[in-house]
């Protein structure tokens, strides 16, 4: 039956044919759907496989020691050398007394002044220990006293002899350590190793070089004034003193004498023991371990020794460390070695 264009019977087919397969177009589309994505999944897997493969086969990168040492913190140590400062003075040339002595009775010390631009004595130059009169026979006290003869040698008041003598007033004078007579190998070791404290019978007495300084440096005229500050010896403090060991060979001699005959000019500061150390990264050693030095008359100056470089043990190399000591009387040696550091 139709009823103008339409075909009534033949929509009613249609409809019904749908009907009937509708199941199956449902199934098939499910089916094509599954396999759509089975077939994205195995191709996933596939990608996947491929990149885990190639990181299996890549090898790992392994840091070098170098590259593990620097991405941490390198701690570098620095020991610098440790420089006593010295006073640079040039006494003006037409000055006719150039120094002015300040004597420390009380701290045993000699300290020599230089004359500034205003002619005032204000500049400290040089200190000397020194030993000024034990009890019942004290050095004076007192301001401006004007120095006058010199002696090379001068004969005490007890049968010994001072070198270098420089009266200060009256019987007191500048003079070296005793000697028994007038050759330099005849020195009181024993009064010699009192430098630094009381003494004397009232003179103020300093080894060879420091008196013959003053002998050297100041004429006759040059002004000393002695006080008492038993807790301030002087601006530019007190100086250490060497001693004579008792059983040395060389004991007759005042180890600063500069006389050429004198036995402990062929002597001097030394550093013993002191040779290449070895560790591994991060293990810290004493670098003064075993390491010893002696002064210039053999007594042990250990503890004053320097280590002197810039060095870490955080990264393997070789680092250079320097040794060094000086003694109570300037004598000085040196020992370089290397501090190699290991992986």
């Amino acid at each position: 039956m139709s009823k103008g264009n339409i075909n009534y019977k033949y929509l009613r087919r249609r409809k019904s044919w749908f009907r009937r397969n509708l199941a199956t177009i449902i199934a098939i589309i499910l089916i094509i759907f599954i396999i759509a994505v089975c077939g994205i999944i195995a191709s996933m897997k596939i990608f996947n496989y491929g990149l885990f493969k190639s990181a299996e086969t890549q090898p790992i990168p392994v840091k070098t020691q170098e590259e593990t040492t620097t991405a941490k913190d390198v701690v570098w140590i620095e020991d610098k050398e440790i420089v006593e400062e010295k006073v640079n003075y040039t006494p003006p040339e037409d000055v006719q007394l150039p120094y002015f002595i300040m004597v420390n009775r009380a701290a045993n010390c000699v300290t020599v002044y230089g004359i500034d631009k205003d002619g005032a004595y204000t500049i400290p130059v040089i200190a000397f220990a020194a030993s000024c009169g034990r009890e019942g026979n004290e050095t004076i006290v007192g301001e401006n006293y004007t120095t006058t003869d010199k002696y090379e040698w001068r004969l005490m008041v007890d049968g010994t002899y001072g070198h270098y003598a420089f009266r200060i007033d009256g019987g007191y004078l500048f003079h070296s350590v005793p000697y028994m007579a007038t050759d330099n190998n005849t020195l009181e070791e024993g009064e010699f190793n009192k430098l630094g404290s009381f003494a004397s019978l009232g003179c103020v007495r300093m080894c060879v070089r420091d008196v013959k300084w003053l002998y050297d440096n100041c004429p006759s005229g040059t002004k000393v004034t002695i006080y008492d500050n038993e807790s301030n010896p002087g601006p530019l403090g007190k100086p250490e003193t060497i001693k004579i060991p008792e059983d040395s060979p060389n004991k007759g001699w005042d180890p600063t004498d500069p006389n050429e005959n004198n036995p402990w000019l062929k002597s001097g500061a030394a550093i013993k023991n002191a040779k290449n150390i070895t560790t591994k990264i991060g293990v810290k050693v004493d670098l003064k371990k075993g390491v010893t030095a002696v002064d210039t008359c053999g007594n042990d100056i250990s503890a004053k020794i320097q280590t002197i470089g810039k060095y870490t043990f955080d990264k393997a190399g070789e680092y250079e460390i320097k040794y060094k000591v000086t003694d109570a009387i300037g004598s000085t040696a040196t020992e370089t070695i290397k501090l190699i550091v290991e992986e």
